[in-house]
């Protein structure tokens, strides 16, 4: 029977998870560091106004701390 718990955490996707956690630990890493993510070339881009980018890179950080969160646990004791 397919557990989905056991298939996130499977050994196929350890490495997965833990690529995914180190770059969400870089983005919070940026954020306290004060990295200005509204005057990436790309943001400017995408974004008319800089209030619009800054809440795309907000909802981001809550995002990668969410991630954290979940999934910390479940990457460093198994």
């Amino acid at each position: 029977m397919f557990d989905i718990v056991s298939a996130i955490n499977g050994p196929s996707n350890q490495w997965i998870n833990s690529a995914m956690l180190m770059i969400a630990l870089a983005r919070v890493y940026l954020e306290i560091v004060k990295f200005d993510f509204t005057e990436l070339p790309v943001t400017k881009g995408l974004f008319k106004t800089k209030e619009e980018a800054f809440k795309f890179h907000r909802n981001g950080l809550y995002l990668s701390l969410g991630y954290i969160v979940l999934s910390a646990p479940f990457t460093l004791f198994s």
